[in-house]
């Protein structure tokens, strides 16, 4: 990604998340596309951690030609406040998993969007073994969904949620869409939205 499309994407994550405080980790991994992470911390507006990729938009995705929602990606996770994200050991595991989902589309040469899933054999001693990839619904305006970093090159924002085996069992039992509401209830039932390494009973 270049500088100046780096600095509108910083850009976009600062106005919508109502913060300028972002940290940049610049993870080395071996193949894939490089892909760095803003951290910005728990505000007032959004009393969670926020972590984004910054570099995964760099692949064209194969879009089908009814693509509602464009062909190049970046991600965002929502982490538990009570996580302690200034842990260099504990911010890299959440790092580490979000940059293995902003490559899957790339390593797949696949399309990725709303409502999609992927599963993987979990690292030892964790409890994740997927991710549902649904829209920020939790921010204030829509329009945080799209980030124009140029003439021909716009992104869409989307959410990941880390999943246990439990709840990906419960995506593939109820589908996408009841799944999103399970997400982001619409009545006061618990949200599930926020991703933990382990699932508490908080969310």
């Amino acid at each position: 990604m270049k500088i100046k499309e780096m600095k509108k994407l910083t850009a976009h994550f600062d106005f919508y998340f109502k913060q300028t405080n972002s940290l940049v980790f610049h993870p080395t991994v071996e193949g894939g596309l490089h892909i760095d992470v803003l951290l910005y911390s728990p505000n007032e507006a959004y009393p969670f951690w926020k972590l984004v990729t910054m570099g995964a938009s760099d692949y064209k995705m194969p879009a089908p030609k009814n693509a509602g929602f464009g062909n190049r990606n970046e991600y965002i996770m929502f982490v538990d406040k009570d996580e302690d994200l200034t842990n260099e050991e504990t911010v890299i595991k959440y790092v580490k998993y979000l940059i293995e989902i902003g490559n899957f589309a790339y390593m797949e040469k696949t399309y990725i969007t709303y409502a999609h899933s992927m599963e993987w054999q979990p690292y030892e001693n964790e409890e994740m073994v997927g991710a549902f990839i649904e829209f920020p619904q939790v921010l204030d305006s829509i329009d945080s969904l799209h980030c124009k970093l140029g003439l021909f090159k716009t992104v869409t924002c989307l959410q990941v949620v880390l999943l246990t085996r439990q709840e990906l069992d419960k995506l593939f039992e109820i589908g996408a869409e009841e799944f999103s509401y399970f997400l982001y209830p619409d009545s006061d039932d618990l949200p599930h939205f926020i991703s933990e390494l382990k699932r508490t009973e908080k969310f």
